[in-house]
């Protein structure tokens, strides 16, 4: 900063230990203001917004063609200062939150100015960063005065949404192929696999039980791996990117034996969250599979939902536990090499009768798991079910909806231990989105912009009193004066 302006800076108070946002926090902070001399300000005021962006560059017929696309969640307004002389100008689809105006005449000093906005509880993708996209929620200050230029200060918070139990989040996966030799290797080869569930927070560990059938002519080796794709879509085109997270090979399995191996796989702490708005998917899929020499590998796939670690889902009522099976022991029936096969049995639980090894079988019963080759990867309809939603009027409920998460595990954001949370706030009353509210009422006279220790006449700052108090300059302290100045 330079000339007039020599401080324009914004800090927020974080809600935890991670240091993360979710649907409903308060986002308090203070936005710095230090002036030389004496300023008019023509408006300050600073904005609260969730936008998700894509843009990418493709090359066709010697021509470059650039597709971009941008999806909106939310936009919150505070005024700090706005010139009486000047209309507010109203801006579509943006909440206007009360809070304290002062006068647009700043005297020299560093003035201290608090504000208070509370994030909507509509369904809203995780922060992210990707190849081609990103969704970003960004606290953004602007200092406007006449014949300069604006003068900007960003801060960007981390958001991580609610994520509520579901049968198909917390229940186990199954699946199996089958797959007949022909180059080089003769025989055929079965492949079962069953993952405890299908939603992971990071770090935690994917348990695989899987039972393998070598009748083979070789020696095959049980692999696993990881898989992330990131898709962005814009302008009715798509691009997209893919990684693998991790590769792991398990012992070789003879020749004419069968076997049944329990794995864990720990997921890295350090992945993208999944995300699936209307412009970017971030899904995951795991690979189960034998690798077969020169011919293609027999795999399950099983869509993965990556979390954050601090949130914790909560346990379905009738979600039965996952029993990997056993290394030793009676083992289930082996399937017939060549034919239809009945569908896979789970790992635990009462099973089903068997059905007959010929003549007709009953249709197949429809099952949450590896989808046909094509199918789509990604997390259930249902967990970002919204893209535009109103925070200021909550989702309509099904009473035969099974308990929200917030109904299970009332306390969100409980305390860590040896963390001191920002102070309660009762938020201001918005209004809905779509229809902005009136501008913030002026005082007659407005104050003053709230000096940081402006004279001798202020008191001083004490650091053992926590910090400095704020008040403004037309108001005199009391005993116990206010944190911050309210209306």
């Amino acid at each position: 900063m330079s000339g007039t302006i020599k401080e324009l800076t914004l800090h927020y108070d974080p809600v935890n230990e991670q240091n993360t946002f979710t649907n409903g926090d308060a986002v308090e902070g203070r936005v710095f203001l230090e002036v030389s001399k004496e300023a008019n300000i023509s408006c300050f005021y600073i904005k609260c917004k969730g936008d998700a962006d894509v843009r990418w560059t493709e090359r066709h017929h010697d021509r470059n063609h650039t597709y971009h696309s941008h999806e909106r969640y939310f936009k919150l307004k505070q005024v700090f200062i706005q010139d009486p002389s000047k209309p507010a100008q109203t801006e579509p689809n943006v909440i206007l939150v009360t809070g304290e105006t002062y006068s647009n005449v700043v005297r020299p000093g560093r003035h201290v100015f608090p504000f208070s906005f509370q994030l909507p509880h509509g369904n809203m993708p995780p922060s992210f960063k990707g190849h081609h996209g990103s969704i970003k929620y960004i606290l953004e200050v602007t200092l406007d005065r006449s014949w300069k230029l604006d003068q900007t200060a960003k801060a960007e918070i981390n958001f991580v949404p609610k994520i509520e139990a579901s049968g198909p989040l917390m229940n186990p996966q199954s699946g199996a192929t089958d797959k007949k030799m022909k180059l080089f290797t003769s025989g055929s080869v079965s492949l079962r696999a069953t993952v405890d569930r299908m939603a992971y927070a990071l770090g935690d560990v994917i348990r695989v039980s899987t039972n393998i059938d070598n009748s083979s002519s070789r020696e095959l080796k049980l692999k696993y791996s990881l898989e992330q794709k990131q898709i962005f879509f814009a302008q009715g085109n798509s691009t997209r990117s893919s990684r693998t997270i991790f590769k792991v090979a398990g012992d070789p399995v003879p020749i004419g034996t069968k076997q049944i191996v329990n794995t864990d796989l720990q997921i890295p702490a350090n992945l993208e969250l999944t995300v699936n708005c209307g412009i970017i998917k971030v899904e995951y899929v795991l690979k189960v599979y034998l690798d077969v020499p020169y011919a293609s590998d027999p795999e399950i796939k099983f869509p993965v939902t990556i979390f954050s670690a601090g949130q914790h889902l909560a346990p379905w009522p009738s979600q039965p536990n996952f029993q990997p099976q056993p290394a030793f022991g009676p083992h289930p029936p082996p399937q017939p090499a060549f034919g239809p096969h009945p569908p896979p049995q789970p790992a635990f639980g009462p099973h089903p009768p068997p059905q007959p090894a010929f003549g007709p079988h009953p249709p197949p019963q429809p099952a949450y798991g590896p989808s046909p080759p094509g199918a789509a990867f990604g997390p259930p309809p249902g967990l970002y079910p919204s893209l535009n939603p109103s925070p200021a009027y909550p989702q309509p409920t099904n009473p035969d909806a099974p308990p929200s998460y917030t109904e299970i595990y009332p306390n969100q954001n409980q305390a860590v231990p040896g963390f001191q949370p920002a102070p309660a706030f009762n938020p201001p009353p918005y209004s809905a989105m779509g229809y902005p509210g009136p501008s913030a009422p002026q005082q007659h006279p407005a104050p003053s912009a709230p000096e940081f220790c402006p004279n001798p006449s202020a008191p001083a700052y004490d650091q053992a009193a926590g910090g400095p108090v704020y008040w403004p300059n037309s108001a005199k302290p009391t005993n116990q004066p206010e944190p911050y100045p309210q209306k």
